[in-house]
């Protein structure tokens, strides 16, 4: 299907031959962070709605990368597997392209960002997709911000894009 553009004239590209979401892991899911020793581990036990690459401002320069890959889950299914470890996390909020807030919660003890939220949406809650146990299929992503997409970068030819946040559904 090729590009088109949406009401606001950005270019939006949907791809109908290819089911995303039954590409998504499925629960249970777990993931942590760095530490060697007592790190902050969480459960997932609810199905995942999206896979987003983002490739914002902000998301390149939370990971020092090209983009940032979070797996978005319903805050009702995300557990600590031990209610302690929620000492060690900490929490920011930032404006963010579009004007809304988001908020990181990472390890104060290593530093790695464990998920972001929407306070606007708190029935949310976006994981940093590579910090699950399990492995995430890269080609289920729906691809957001892609006018702020780094040189060089080629989208999967199944890849669902949007220029900036779709207006479908949280991310």
């Amino acid at each position: 299907m090729p590009p088109s553009l949406n009401e606001d004239n950005h270019i939006s590209v949907k791809l109908s031959t290819d089911n995303l979401s039954e590409r998504l892991p499925r629960p249970p899911l777990t993931g942590r962070c760095q530490c060697p020793e007592d790190p902050v581990v969480y459960n997932i036990a609810s199905e995942p709605h999206s896979l987003n690459v983002c490739y914002c401002h902000e998301c390149q320069r939370q990971t020092g990368s090209a983009f940032a890959l979070t797996l978005v889950v319903p805050s009702t299914g995300v557990k600590m597997e031990n209610p302690r470890m929620l000492l060690q996390l900490r929490n920011f909020e930032r404006r963010t392209e579009s004007g809304g807030i988001r908020g990181g919660v990472f390890c104060s003890n290593c530093g790695v960002r464990l998920w972001h939220f929407d306070p606007a949406k708190p029935e949310w809650t976006s994981i940093k997709a590579g910090t699950l146990d399990q492995k995430v299929d890269f080609g289920a992503a729906q691809h957001i911000w892609t006018k702020r997409m780094l040189n060089g970068i080629v989208l999967p030819s199944q890849a669902e894009a949007h220029e900036e946040e779709p207006d479908s559904g949280p991310v």
